[in-house]
Formats: C-alpha cells, sequence, structure tokens
C-alpha cells in the first residue's frame, strides 16, 4: 500500500521492496484473474488536508472485495472514503467496510450494487516450487510513468510478477505462503494466484533484505482467510483439483486417446482371429454334418434292402400258408422301411452349421451393448484425467438428449461432424461457455473461456445477431444453431481456460 498527501507528497505506509525476477510461464489464465483484482484507494482527512492511500484488492464474491486490513485502516479508525477502481470498464465504485481483522490483516469491502467478476479460490496445497504470480498496482509502475491522480483512478489492467512458491511460514498471527514473485508497494491485498490463476494467498508484507539478502514476499494463505470469508457471509468459490498446464492435461487426454485406440486395435485383432477361428472351425462342422449325411444315407439303404427282402419272405411265406410267419415278415419288412425313410429324412442339413458353432459358442449378452442410442435421461460423471479445471466444481451433470439436438426439452444444440454443441454468452458475466455431446462416445464436454470486456462484447454482438429459441424440429432452424456455434466461436481464443469433460451413461429409472 502507498499513501500520498494533496500537495504532492507521497509516503509509504509499508516498506515493500522488489524481488528477483521469476522465469515466464503461460499468463492465459493469469490474465484471466486480472479482470478480479482491484485498485484500492482510501482518501482520509487531516489536519494538513486530504490524504490519499492507495493498495490492491481481489474480487471473491461480485460485489465484495477482499484486501488488507492495513489498506483500509485509516478509513476504519476515522471518516475515510474507500474507492474501488476495477482493471476493466469505466465504472469505479464507493466501498463500505463489512468485515476487518487487524490481527490477520484482513478486511472486506463491499460495493453495492458494483459487480466485479469473482476470483476462484484454490484449497489445495501449494508444492515449493510451484509457479505463481502476483498481481496488483504497485506504486514503483506510477511512479515511473508520473501518472496523475486521475490516472491512478482510471480503470488499468493490473501490473503481473511471476515467481515460485518458496515454502509456508506460520508466526503468531496468521498462516502464509512464502513466494518470491517480485511486489511493492501498492501491492498489498493484491493477491496471489498459482499457474491456473486461483487465489492461494493475499500478498501482505516483505521480508527486510538491507540490501544484502533476497528479499521474500509473504501471502496471507487461503487456510488462514477462507475462516474469515465464511465468518462474514461470503460464499467465495473454492476448488481443491491440482492445476494442470495445458501441455500437461493434452498429454494425459493424448495418452488416453492412444490407449483406447490401441484397445480398440487389439479387439479389431482379437475379433479378426476369432473370425478365422471360427470359420476353421464351421469347416470342421460342415464335414461332419457331411460324414453323417453319408452314414445316413448308408444306413437307410441297408435297412431298405433288409425291408425289401423281409416283404420278399412274407410273400413266400403266405404263399406257403405259412401265415404267422408271413404276418411277422410283412410287420418287419414295413417296419425296416418306415426306419430307412426316418433316417433318410433325418439326415443334418448343411445348414446346420450355424446353428452347432451357436450351440458350442452361446452369445453373451451385455448391459453396454443394448445401450445403443444415447437418447433419454442420461447421468454424466466427470473424468479428471481428459480434464483440465481451473474455477469449476466437477458434480455429476444430468443430461436429458434427443438424437435431434435438444438437451433437457429446452435447448437446441447445433450438429457438427458428429457431435453436437452450443455455445452460452450471457450478458453480465464475462464467460462464454461452450457445451459439446458426442452421442456415439456418450461424453460430454463444458469448455469455458474467461473472457476480457472487449472480447466479451464482440461475442455478446454476434451472438445479438441470432435469434434465442428452445428445441427445434424445422433443420433449417437447427441448422442456425450450427451457424451461430461457427461464429461465436470466431471470436474465442484458440484454448479454453477450463476444459471438463464428462462420460454419461443411462440414467436409472426411477
Amino acid at each position: 500500500m502507498i499513501r500520498q498527501r494533496f500537495g504532492f507528497r507521497w509516503f509509504g505506509l509499508l516498506l515493500l521492496c522488489l524481488a528477483i525476477p521469476a522465469l515466464a510461464q503461460d499468463n492465459r489464465d493469469i490474465d484471466a484473474v486480472s479482470r478480479s483484482v482491484v485498485r484500492v484507494v482510501v482518501v482520509s482527512g487531516g489536519e494538513e488536508g486530504s490524504e490519499v492511500g492507495m493498495g490492491s484488492g481481489v474480487a471473491i464474491a461480485p460485489n465484495r472485495i477482499l484486501t488488507n486490513a492495513h489498506v483500509v485502516a485509516s478509513a476504519v479508525k476515522g471518516d475515510g472514503f474507500v474507492g474501488i477502481v476495477p482493471s476493466e470498464g469505466t465504472r469505479r465504485y464507493e466501498g463500505k467496510i463489512v468485515a476487518y481483522r487487524a490481527d490477520i490483516d484482513l478486511a472486506i469491502v463491499d460495493i453495492g450494487s458494483g459487480r466485479i467478476p469473482p476470483a476462484t479460490l484454490y484449497s489445495g496445497a501449494m508444492p515449493d516450487g510451484a509457479q505463481v504470480a502476483a498481481l496488483g498496482y504497485p506504486y514503483g509502475v506510477d511512479r515511473a510513468l508520473a501518472g496523475s491522480m486521475d490516472t491512478v483512478v482510471t480503470p488499468q489492467s493490473p501490473v503481473k510478477s511471476l515467481g515460485h512458491v518458496a515454502g509456508r511460514r506460520s508466526n503468531a498471527q496468521f498462516d502464509t505462503v512464502l513466494h518470491d514473485a517480485a511486489i511493492g508497494r501498492g501491492n498489498s491485498g493484491g493477491p496471489l494466484v498459482d499457474a491456473c490463476g486461483r487465489v492461494v494467498g493475499i500478498n501482505s508484507f516483505l521480508s527486510l533484505s538491507e540490501g544484502i539478502d533476497s528479499t521474500f514476499a509473504f501471502a496471507i494463505s487461503v487456510r488462514e482467510f477462507a475462516p474469515f470469508l465464511q465468518k462474514a457471509g461470503v460464499a467465495a468459490a473454492i476448488v481443491g483439483t491440482p492445476c494442470l498446464s495445458d501441455s500437461e492435461a493434452s498429454a494425459r487426454d493424448a495418452a488416453l486417446t492412444r490407449a483406447d485406440e490401441a484397445a480398440a486395435a487389439l479387439e479389431a485383432h482379437k475379433g479378426d482371429a476369432d473370425a478365422a477361428k471360427a470359420i476353421q472351425e464351421k469347416l470342421v462342422i460342415r464335414d461332419q454334418i457331411s460324414s453323417e449325411r453319408e452314414n445316413g444315407m448308408a444306413i437307410a439303404a441297408v435297412l431298405l434292402v433288409f425291408g425289401a427282402l423281409a416283404l420278399a419272405g412274407a410273400g413266400v411265406a403266405q404263399m406257403e400258408k405259412r401265415n404267422k410267419l408271413a404276418i411277422a415278415a410283412l410287420v418287419g419288412g414295413v417296419a425296416l422301411i418306415l426306419a430307412a425313410v426316418i433316417v433318410y429324412l433325418g439326415r443334418p442339413h448343411l445348414t446346420d452349421v450355424e446353428d452347432r458353432y451357436a450351440l458350442k459358442h452361446p452369445v453373451v449378452t451385455k448391459v453396454a451393448d443394448t445401450a445403443v442410442s444415447a437418447a433419454g435421461a442420461n447421468i454424466c460423471t466427470f473424468v479428471p484425467d481428459r480434464s483440465r479445471v481451473t474455477v469449476s466444481k466437477t458434480d455429476d451433470v444430468p443430461l436429458d438428449w434427443q438424437d435431434n439436438g435438444c438437451v433437457n426439452g429446452k435447448t437446441q444444440y447445433g450438429a457438427n461432424a458428429g457431435t453436437w454443441s452450443r455455445s452460452f454468452v450471457p450478458n453480465t458475466e464475462p464467460t462464454v461457455t461452450v457445451q459439446t455431446f458426442d452421442p456415439a462416445k456418450r461424453r460430454y464436454t463444458v469448455e469455458r473461456y474467461l473472457m476480457a470486456a472487449d472480447a466479451m462484447d464482440k461475442a455478446r454482438t454476434v451472438r445479438s445477431q441470432y435469434p434465442a429459441s428452445g428445441c427445434q424440429s424445422d433443420p433449417a432452424a437447427r441448422q442456425s444453431v450450427s451457424d451461430m456455434q461457427a461464429a461465436i466461436r470466431q471470436t474465442l481464443p484458440p484454448s479454453p481456460n477450463e476444459r471438463l469433460v464428462f462420460d454419461c451413461r443411462a440414467a436409472p429409472k426411477p
């Protein structure tokens, strides 16, 4: 935090120094959290005139700003005025201090009806060496640019400095994250964020290097201020999923895709081998049937011959008046001829090959095989190894899907090369969400783009050119949704800030 008296006299409330530069890292998510960072300006009266103090803060709810207690201390002790200057847009807000803890150096400022995109907190552990960034409004930058008071109360992007976690430190007052990201006077109250842009601490003070030792910065940890927020009734967004870079997330997804392809290839190879084996086995069965047919014909012929002989014998016995023998021979002959006919007609047919093979290899019907269509109610479960989580929760998602792209009975998705998707461009929240469903894989994907104000305005302009409508039976109307999808995607960055992947299954029937 820094202070200025009108009359052009500047002095520091905290003696903060600059730390050594950190290695470069991907700034996309850090740029996104910049939307949530604000400059905190405190104007208080005194005998020598008005005094102005400045620090930084971060929105943890649309109308609540978290900052250091020492940044707003003069407003608490006297009749000071607290102003909040966002990082973008044209508006500035008057703030009211609604929570204050000097012992842990935290305060919450309410901006009434004002709305600033809130940041997400990360509740997981930050390992030593993890990449972090400090965001805020250091006085050294303002002084170097010779900015006037009008300049410093005009919305502008915060300064970002990159570094690494150097450990956790606790004293008698509070738990802190020690890091080497460069900060200076005016950074007080600004956020320390991880590589995914989640807040892991609130920058508060520096170590004293005296020009000899390296300077380290201390940020009040989430472990410390989460209970403070809860007690103040602030429902901040908190996630505990570890941060993955784009390359790490892409590598994991690619590895899973390769594994799926290898399994499919193995299954196909196994299927080819099974098919060849089945052909050989069916040829054996065919040979067996041919042999049985030949044997049947031979047996039928023998029975027919003996039957004919028996009938001839019956005729001879009748001529010799040997009636009993004639009757017995007649009955036996008829029986033998009937047996010959039965044996002949009962021979196996060559068409019995498939039936005999099926008896040896009964088909086992799997539950998954019966669920061919994704139509109907689905429950979609988060797949962490295919996802990159930065700001959202990962609860199960209910999805009622229809084959014409109608979702949950009210939202029409647009078709695109076998998948269906829909972009949502809200009028208030500066985030574009693209939801995609692949019916063949039963895979549901949510991509979120955390947009700057000007980029969001472009997306809204494109969205306004298409009529808002629910599910459509008309193919032309569904094509309009597809066209809208393509047009909105032209306004989006090459990759999202967050990608959540869900695998879906048929929901249990009530």
